[in-house]
């Protein structure tokens, strides 16, 4: 995949967590981080119990960028 920041060549992994991956609009850092009570919140990886969450993610290490692909929920990898 190509860097649509820099053109570079990015490099395909994963962002794992413990929690419940999802993006939330706004800047403030908040206390609970569930997609559930914020609006307009996206969930990027379901929660499971027993593996925590993860997201396929694409870095770019020319120019510090990563870029998550949500689009149809493959990156998902508890989907």
């Amino acid at each position: 995949m190509k860097c649509p920041y820099c053109g570079g060549e990015m490099e395909r992994g994963l962002i794992q967590s413990r929690q419940e991956l999802c993006w939330i609009p706004g800047e403030d850092r908040k206390t609970f981080v569930r997609a559930e009570f914020h609006e307009g919140a996206v969930v990027l990886s379901k929660l499971s119990f027993l593996k925590g969450s993860a997201v396929t993610a694409h870095l770019c290490r020319a120019c510090r960028k990563v870029v998550i692909d949500c689009a149809d929920g493959t990156s998902d990898k508890n989907g």
